[in-house]
């Protein structure tokens, strides 16, 4: 079994948000997956799911430093770490690419997701600040769309709620990439 571990000791940076949409779209692709939602908040869509059969598990993480962070890590065959683009941002997220370069080296994956990104605001120069500072990190971005919140609260994925807009492409450019370095078919 394949794990995707959504992680970043800061919280409200669009972990569960990925999580469930990942979920979604391991469903409509008919790839059995388990889901386990480790966050206190309770706040995803998909409850904790323990598939026997899972070829995929999809790990939400709490927004804090766990101490079994780097047994999640460890245990992972990809890290996604979705970041916001603040000053309250930074620290936090370079303590993660410090905690994740040891698994980078194991060959294994790492997505750092820039999330609600707007071309608008700080947002570019935060990313080409990451680029300059760490070119060799793989990146993708999310929009700031309400999209996201109203999918959220009807219970469906952006694709069910409104499959035209950005946010559901760059989501589905996120799963390729995913697909695409788990192995998944």
């Amino acid at each position: 079994m394949k794990t995707i571990l959504i992680c970043n000791q800061k919280g409200g940076v669009g972990k569960t948000l990925i999580a469930d949409e990942l979920a979604f779209s391991l469903e409509r692709d008919g790839i059995q997956y388990s889901f386990f939602d480790l966050d206190d908040q309770g706040s995803a869509i998909h409850r904790t799911i323990d598939n026997p059969d899972a070829k995929v598990r999809v790990v939400d993480t709490p927004g804090s430093l766990q101490e079994n962070l780097f047994e999640w890590i460890e245990e992972a065959n990809m890290v996604i770490v979705p970041t916001m683009m603040s000053n309250r941002d930074t620290k936090p997220l370079e303590r993660m690419i410090k905690i994740l370069a040891s698994f980078e080296k194991q060959g294994k994956a790492v997505l750092y997701i820039f999330n609600k990104w707007n071309r608008y605001n700080i947002t570019k120069q935060f990313i080409d600040w990451f680029q300059a500072k760490y070119p060799d990190l793989h990146t993708a971005v999310l929009c700031d769309t309400t999209q996201f919140n109203m999918a959220g609260a009807y219970g469906v994925s952006i694709f069910e709620y409104k499959k035209s807009c950005i946010g559901a492409r760059q989501m589905g450019e996120i799963y390729k990439i995913v697909k695409y370095h788990l192995n998944i078919k």
